[in-house]
């Protein structure tokens, strides 16, 4: 089936492989902002699996001076170029953290921190946007995940989990993915694109084909990351509020988070090869609204079992976006 999923994604990339490009001509966009992402399944109501990430992006017109750039690609003749830096934090625990010793058959405990030039361009009269990043970091004790959730159950005077002494050991990652996003039906307020992404690295190598839906008032998505200034002299849309939906299946070939790391010393406990489930399906609905060039989410993400013992997952997110 990752064959499959693969193949599906090779033909959306190939249908669209000639409007990209490692040439650095295209146009740079002025427009900056600041994006803080925190999601905790805590909204949803449990404590297991993916159970807390943060990130921070800084997108600036200064870091396409970072040499890293040459190694994204951009979109032939793009009408806007975004760059951008992300510091990013992850953390995994098994189903139940009451668990004492090792939860045989359940994710691992474990966490990820991650640092990782970004790159997005959009081509607005071919409706593309192609989105690269080349990540780098680490899996394990390194991440800190275990002295932060342990300081938060002590400050909200909950139980605290058993079980992190087992956590995965330290690994290096590199990883380099991309994602292709193709407009496939835009009305005025409502917007179809098609997506497909892939992941390859000692973290995830993946590939994923979706669609997501834009409902409601907004700029168009190929024209903007939705804080472009020219827009706010605008009485109509100074404001903007609508939800976004998606839908994916991913194929997975590689996931160190329940496998461990390709380079760390042998773990005390990981899942095999043969437990991974190899397709995956994932879905979102988040709710956006903006004002000018500030803008706050709140979204719901569902993933399926990513393995054969596990339970499909759900957490939620909030965001904040400040433009400059």
């Amino acid at each position: 089936m990752f064959k499959k999923i693969l193949l599906l994604l090779c033909g959306f990339k190939l249908g669209v492989s000639a409007q990209i490009s490692l040439s650095s001509d295209s146009v740079v966009a002025t427009e900056n902002y600041i994006k803080l992402n925190y999601e905790n399944d805590f909204f949803t109501a449990t404590d297991r699996y993916y159970t807390q990430g943060l990130q921070l992006l800084v997108v600036h017109s200064v870091f396409r001076k970072s040499p890293l750039y040459k190694l994204l690609p951009s979109v032939k003749q793009a009408s806007s170029n975004y760059y951008g830096i992300l510091l990013e934090q992850n953390c995994f625990t098994p189903r139940s953290i009451r668990h004492e010793g090792i939860f045989y058959n359940e994710r691992p405990y474990t966490g990820t921190i991650l640092l990782a030039h970004q790159r997005t361009s959009f081509k607005v009269n071919k409706q593309l946007a192609l989105k690269t990043e080349l990540v780098v970091g680490g899996i394990g004790k390194c991440a800190r995940c275990e002295e932060e959730q342990k300081a938060i159950h002590r400050a909200l005077n909950n139980i605290q989990p058993l079980g992190w002494e087992n956590q995965l050991n330290n690994a290096f990652i590199l990883n380099y993915n991309f994602t292709l996003q193709k407009g496939m039906l835009r009305l005025k307020h409502l917007q179809m694109i098609a997506q497909g992404a892939f992941k390859g690295g000692t973290l995830y190598t993946n590939a994923s084909v979706g669609m997501f839906f834009r409902v409601g008032l907004f700029t168009n998505y190929f024209e903007n990351l939705g804080l472009q200034k020219k827009y706010l002299s605008s009485k109509t849309s100074k404001y903007r509020a609508f939800f976004l939906l998606s839908a994916n299946a991913r194929g997975v070939g590689y996931n160190a988070a329940l496998q461990g790391g390709v380079f760390s010393k042998p773990n005390v406990y990981v899942l095999n090869a043969p437990q991974v489930t190899r397709l995956v399906y994932d879905a979102s609905a988040i709710v956006v609204l903006a004002y000018k060039h500030f803008s706050i989410e709140y979204g719901y993400f569902y993933i399926t079992k990513e393995f054969e013992q596990g339970l499909d997952h759900g957490w939620g997110k909030c965001t904040i976006v400040v433009g400059f």
